[in-house]
């Protein structure tokens, strides 16, 4: 049987709406989707306020990689 390929824009419109509050089970259901939860490291589910604490703290180090960027710039330039 061969496995369904969905096109970039439903998939992204799967994931807005399911960002917008609506449950991933409600939107399994009403588009025939399988639903594959995500897990951390051990296998267990993530809530959605998990997921969303870890996205905050990505952002983060994003940012602090940003100025550390910065910084070693400075840096190097100031040892010249």
């Amino acid at each position: 049987m061969k496995a369904k390929r969905y096109s970039t824009e439903f998939k992204s419109s799967i994931v807005t709406l399911y960002n917008e509050g609506r449950s991933a089970n409600s939107l399994a259901n009403e588009y025939h989707l399988a639903v594959q939860p995500v897990t951390d490291v051990t296998g267990k589910p993530v809530t959605r306020a998990q997921f969303n604490a870890m996205q905050k703290e990505v952002a983060r180090f994003k940012e602090e990689n940003e100025i550390l960027k910065i910084a070693a710039v400075l840096l190097g330039e100031h040892r010249k």
